[in-house]
């Protein structure tokens, strides 16, 4: 079946992108994201050595806000709960805040799997559930034990979203990613985990791996 047939199949990929965020991206040397992973450390990220036209996307409670800067460009990703008809991370915390007080112009929103009528925002990319391309619509859904995935992650949505976006709108930057990986311990069971990760791994996107811990910083990990 074509995609355009499928839900959300209506949805211009790149049409949905604010007109200043799309031009951020023809200028951004490398789009970078973060994910929600406790055992990402400020040295991790001050490794990366962000610079002024790197776009940084974090996502929904965005738990490493405190070590963004407002210096860069700053994608937050926010997911829907279609069963209780709300954004993870909504309203912002104040670490998220602070980035859109100070560089507000920098700064863009992004909700994916919207599933309810919502009004265009200024500086908001809205994407309907689901958002028509491969590897999002091929998403596993039955899961071990008979029940089913609810869908794509935040991160691999946005993920398959920006790698899309290289090959087919002229973008040049490097995409890369930071903590998609399994230091933090068990991960939620709605997501095919194991599929997210198996797509990452052959695609070309840069992963770049979590600086080692001494041994007692392990012992005192976040749960």
């Amino acid at each position: 079946m074509a995609l355009d047939a499928l839900p959300g199949g209506h949805q211009s990929v790149l049409e949905a992108l604010p007109a200043p965020l799309q031009a951020c991206l023809s200028r951004a040397p490398r789009v970078v994201l973060i994910a929600n992973n406790p055992a990402i450390t400020a040295a991790d990220f001050q490794a990366l050595n962000i610079g002024v036209d790197d776009v940084v996307v974090s996502f929904n409670t965005c738990i490493k806000a405190s070590l963004l800067d407002s210096r860069s460009v700053n994608v937050v990703v926010h997911g829907y709960n279609a069963q209780d008809a709300y954004f993870f991370g909504l309203p912002l915390g104040p670490d998220v805040q602070r980035l859109f007080d100070q560089a507000g112009e920098r700064c863009f929103t992004m909700l994916v799997g919207c599933a309810a009528p919502m009004s265009p925002l200024t500086r908001v990319a809205m994407y309907w559930d689901r958002i028509p391309l491969p590897p999002l619509w091929n998403y596993p859904v039955d899961r071990p034990g008979g029940k089913r995935y609810v869908g794509p992650s935040t991160g691999f949505n946005t993920l398959v979203l920006f790698d899309w976006l290289r090959g087919h709108a002229g973008y040049t930057y490097q995409l890369m990613t930071l903590g998609f990986s399994n230091e933090a311990g068990k991960l939620w069971g709605g997501h095919a985990w194991d599929y997210e990760r198996d797509w990452l791994q052959k695609s070309d996107v840069i992963v770049v791996p979590l600086q080692p811990r001494r041994w007692w910083q392990k012992l005192f990990r976040r749960k």
